[in-house]
């Protein structure tokens, strides 16, 4: 019964706190006082009862400096996380919870309380889980009779009201703002007068009056700031107001002397007051001025998408630069509009709209040149007062007193300038200065592109190295020419003897050059002159003495060159057809011609004719590198011979020659090395041959090795230039040699004076070979361009001397003299010197007197087979 009795005393408690009448009851507050101090505890029953009824805190605590909490009951739990356990337990609990924006305040009132005084304290404190509560805590402040202070208060939870009030001001803020800030004025009417009683504070910033302006007045008195185009709308809106009750129209109010703005007026009747009248009215004078903007920039893209259009169209510069003069014309109304070309430092007039002829723009025009020095649009509403440039008298003359300039953008400078002039003074807005930047970017793009046009077209006819008209062009001369059925002439193919050697001695810089010096001899004669490709041109005559023109050509061509300090002379060979005879399409005389330049090649002649045989022979030429290039995938028909090379000396047997032979696939006959190894040049197949020989020789060269161990000969194999210079040639030859096992220090290639001329691009291949073990030797030595710096610098290490030397022993004396000079060079290089084509014995013993190292040649053995080869080492051992 006495825990209940404790618990309404609580109850009477609190509501007498939430009365504020605890000051006014003393007796009643003295005798709750005197109840707790004689039950300072609550029991558990009455701590759950009031857990379970009271929605607040209610406790006691120590009136120190740190409220320690002494009695805890009520919602503890929900509130703060804590049960009331948990909170006595830790005296200082409540301040350590508090707040640290709030602690210093809420310490400072509570030490500032009297006994017997009430306050609302209003602060934050931390849940157990560490969320912040807002807390309301109504505290009175007691003292008992030995002098102990006291806190009795009530804790409630305000942390959603907090929430809720903020709410509610962000809001009232939000609508204070809105109604205040936006491009609209509120008004509130009254009678059917309709008298203005309220207006919102911006009604300045609407229509530019005051309040005392309005205030009172009825809403027709304004007619006087409406503007007198659109006074009877407005009267019109007041009408129907008063009749309808509603109404909306579009007027403009005089904002300032001379300038009025666009406003949407709404104003309709309230339905539970029919004298009152609502509405407001909305600024919409920028939402006018976007619209038109945006209207006539619609209307200038729509110019400018069809000037583009034809900018695509056309690729004639002058009806473009007209049409561009009409589309400003349409879409900007100048006074006059002036194209000014600019070339050389000078100006031109090169279109004009509303300039009359002779008017001189261009003869001092500082404006112009000022917008080119700068390069961007420049604009001057009022020419009376330019101080940035002199004005152009003849745009004063004009009429002209605002003007615009935009550059026109060329290739590498300035094409020009696009001058537009206005009657009056006015200001130059942004949208008609991109307009014009527009028209202008577009007059510079077909300027642009009439120049690629014709680069592109003198790139398709001509040829870029040597300048000359190129193969298209040439069929277009050659079809025009004969479209003449009474035409007569001679169509000339014609090549440069030895270029590809000369290329390859000086390298392809010093060839293109000469390829240059060429085309200009050809050029300049009597004929018309193309090149075909690479040193191949084409000679057209219309004359009746085309033969004896050719003569004349093919002489001029043959003057000397200078190359490199060094003079060399051009040879040229042709191959010819006349027009009608030997055909009348081009196709067919250029086929014909090449036809006839092939078999002079072939033949060693300067000039050949085409006849009849020569396309079957040709064709024939086509079966036979096809079935090469057949037996090379295939690996068929293809063999090596074995031609000994012995020790002058003593005639020991030191290497053996690979020699590729090839059996036709048809006729099983053998095909002349003289005749297919060209043909595997010209149609790049030079490479694949030299990896198939060297893969075959190698193989036979193991095979040799296991029969007769280091009395096997070494080997040694021709390389074409085309493969020496190919990348990975030597990555290639070191596979080949890991794969089949064949040592490379028995391994010797022989390659032509040619191939040391390049110097740059062999050197690295020859560093490669010797660090990999392999010789080289310099074949047919003496015949070619070679340089005995190349052999002192490249690091050689046989010379092999052409059979045309050793055939002129005993017959020639400076033969002889030559021969002793590259065998001492040979000894003075540390080299061994070959002699090939030793047939007699005469040539042998010569060449042992002169202590030539080795020879080679029908007089020591014969080219042979494998099987041949190993008899004749088999009998040759037997001797």
């Amino acid at each position: 019964m006495l825990d209940i009795a404790i618990v309404l005393i609580v109850i009477i408690f609190l509501a007498l706190l939430a009365r504020g009448a605890a000051a006014a009851r003393p007796g009643l507050m003295s005798s709750l006082y005197g109840a707790l101090r004689r039950r300072p505890a609550f029991t558990p029953r009455a701590r759950q009862l009031l857990a379970r009824q009271l929605p607040v805190i209610v406790y006691q605590a120590l009136a120190d400096q740190q409220g320690s909490t002494i009695h805890v009951m009520g919602a503890i739990e929900e509130i703060l996380g804590y049960s009331a356990g948990e909170w006595l337990e830790r005296p200082d609990a409540w301040y350590r919870a508090l707040h640290p924006d709030d602690r210093q305040r809420v310490m400072e009132e509570l030490e500032q309380m009297n006994p017997g005084e009430r306050r609302e304290l209003v602060y934050r404190i931390r849940r157990r889980d560490g969320e912040w509560r807002w807390i309301r805590d109504t505290v009175s402040l007691f003292e008992d009779s030995g002098g102990t202070s006291y806190y009795l208060g009530v804790m409630t939870d305000i942390t959603r009201e907090r929430a809720l009030e903020r709410s509610r001001a962000r809001t009232l803020r939000f609508f204070e703002t809105l109604l205040h800030s936006g491009p609209w004025m509120l008004y509130h009417l009254e009678g059917e007068n309709l008298a203005i009683r309220y207006v919102t504070p911006n009604l300045a910033e609407i229509a530019g009056l005051g309040e005392d302006e309005v205030l009172g007045r009825s809403l027709a008195d304004l007619a006087e700031y409406v503007h007198p185009e659109d006074r009877r709308l407005f009267s019109r809106h007041l009408d129907l107001v008063r009749q309808i009750g509603r109404d909306r129209c579009r007027i403009r109010l005089r904002f300032s002397p001379g300038e009025y703005r666009w406003v949407d007026l709404h104003t309709q009747r309230m339905q539970e007051e029919p004298e009152v009248y609502l509405g407001y009215a909305l600024d919409v004078h920028e939402q006018i001025r976007n619209e038109a903007f945006l209207r006539r920039y619609l209307e200038q893209q729509r110019h400018l998408n069809e000037l583009g259009r034809y900018a695509w169209e056309t690729n004639d510069p002058q009806a473009f630069a007209e049409r561009a003069l009409e589309t400003l014309d349409r879409a900007l109304r100048p006074e006059m509009a002036a194209i000014l070309e600019y070339s050389g430092g000078s100006l031109r007039l090169r279109a004009g709209r509303n300039v009359p002829a002779g008017a001189g723009l261009t003869a001092e025009n500082e404006l112009a040149r000022y917008v080119l020095r700068h390069g961007e649009p420049v604009s001057a509403c009022d020419l009376d007062g330019e101080q940035r440039f002199p004005v152009p008298e003849e745009l004063l003359k004009l009429g002209v007193r605002s003007v615009l300039g935009a550059p026109i953008p060329g290739q590498n400078e300035p094409y020009g300038v696009l001058l537009i002039g206005y009657a009056g003074r006015m200001r130059i807005d942004e949208t008609t200065v991109g307009f014009a930047r527009s028209v202008a970017r577009l007059i510079g793009q077909v300027e642009r592109q009439r120049l690629m046009l014709d680069d592109l077209e003198h790139k398709a006819y001509y040829d870029e190295l040597t300048g000359l008209p190129n193969r298209r062009a040439l069929y277009r001369r050659l079809s025009k020419v004969l479209s003449d059925p009474e035409q007569r002439g001679m169509v000339a193919f014609v090549d440069l003897v030895d270029f590809g050697e000369v290329n390859d001695t000086w390298g392809h810089e010093v060839g293109d050059q000469l390829l240059k010096q060429a085309a200009g001899r050809l050029s300049s004669g009597e004929g018309w002159a193309a090149r075909w490709g690479g040193d191949e041109f084409v000679l057209l005559f219309s004359d009746e003495e085309p033969r004896e023109q050719l003569r004349r050509t093919l002489t001029r061509l043959a003057q000397p060159v200078s190359l490199r300090g060094r003079a060399t002379r051009l040879r040229g060979r042709a191959g010819v057809v006349y027009f009608r005879r030997h055909g009348a399409d081009a196709e067919t005389l250029l086929r014909r011609a090449d036809a006839a330049l092939a078999a002079a090649k072939e033949n060693n002649l300067e000039v050949l004719e085409y006849y009849p045989d020569l396309e079957r022979e040709a064709l024939e030429r086509r079966s036979l590198i096809e079935a090469l290039r057949e037996a090379l995938e295939r690996r068929e028909g293809l063999g090596l011979h074995f031609q000994p090379i012995v020790r002058a000396s003593d005639g020991a047997l030191v290497a053996a020659e690979a020699l590729l032979r090839w059996r036709h696939p048809q006729s099983g006959e053998p095909v002349s090395p003289a005749v297919f190894v060209p043909l595997a040049e010209r149609y790049g197949l030079s490479a694949a041959l030299d990896r198939r020989v060297l893969e075959m020789a190698l193989q036979t060269g193991v095979s040799w090795l296991e029969g007769l161990g280091e009395e096997a000969p070494a080997l040694s194999v021709n390389i074409s230039p085309e493969s020496f210079a190919r990348a990975g040639f030597t990555s290639e030859l070191r596979a080949l040699l890991a794969h089949t096992g064949y040592p490379a220090g028995r391994l010797t290639l022989e390659i032509t004076e040619r191939v040391l001329a390049d110097s740059e691009r062999t050197r690295p291949v020859l560093a490669a070979l010797r660090r990999l073990g392999v010789a080289v030797t310099v074949d047919d030595f003496g015949t070619g361009y070679s340089s005995l710096a190349y052999l002192a610098h490249l690091g050689i290490d046989g010379l092999k001397v052409d059979r045309a030397f050793i055939r002129d022993i005993g017959r020639n004396r400076r033969t002889e003299a030559v021969l002793r000079a590259i065998l001492a060079l040979g000894e003075n290089l540390g080299v061994e010197v070959t002699a090939e084509g030793v047939e007699e014995e005469a040539q042998l013993e010569w060449l042992r007197r002169e202590k030539c190292s080795l020879v080679q040649g029908y007089h020591i053995g014969r080219p042979m087979d494998a099987a041949s080869f190993a008899g004749w080492l088999k009998k040759r051992s037997s001797r």
